[in-house]
């Protein structure tokens, strides 16, 4: 049931939840959402993923530029350039120190969590998924390493697995 603040149905709706009656979603005046994924016609599918994950790494980018800092942030220059590497079709993913010293030990580079350098993050990433997949590696605000990927790797959509 959406009614606005005045009781009425219709435009200006606030959201309610109603997990008894519509089986754990939440509706809007606009849709129905499950979770926080949007139901999407199918034809719209490659359209909406692709507006998705540049949304979301330009938020990466976005945060790296606001808020406190535990590191050295991104330098203005660094974050232009990964925009730029999202225009053209790339995606900004982060990865930790630990998921980079697991990946390491299993492609036999030598790396130093402790002691390590966006070249060496991006030695071991060249390693594991290939240099044409990998574009651009820098450090975030909070020690990790934010990675500018294709989308795609082996011809399957590319995530960094956990």
């Amino acid at each position: 049931m959406t009614t606005n603040t005045r009781g009425r149905s219709g435009w200006g709706t606030r959201s309610t939840w109603n997990k008894g009656t519509t089986g754990g979603k939440r509706t809007t005046g606009t849709g129905t959402y499950k979770g926080t994924t949007m139901n999407v016609p199918p034809k719209y599918k490659g359209v909406y993923d692709c507006f998705n994950w540049k949304i979301s790494s330009y938020r990466t980018l976005w945060n790296q530029a606001r808020g406190p800092a535990k590191y050295t942030r991104p330098t203005p220059a660094t974050l232009n350039t990964f925009a730029t590497w999202v225009d053209k079709g790339a995606m900004i993913q982060v990865c930790s120190r630990n998921q980079l010293a697991k990946w390491a030990r299993t492609t036999k580079v030598n790396y130093n969590p402790q002691s390590a350098t966006t070249t060496t993050c991006r030695n071991v990433l060249n390693k594991k998924f290939g240099r044409n997949t990998i574009k651009a590696v820098a450090r975030t605000k909070t020690g990790s390493y934010m990675v500018a990927t294709t989308p795609t790797w082996k011809g399957k959509p590319f995530q960094f697995p956990k």
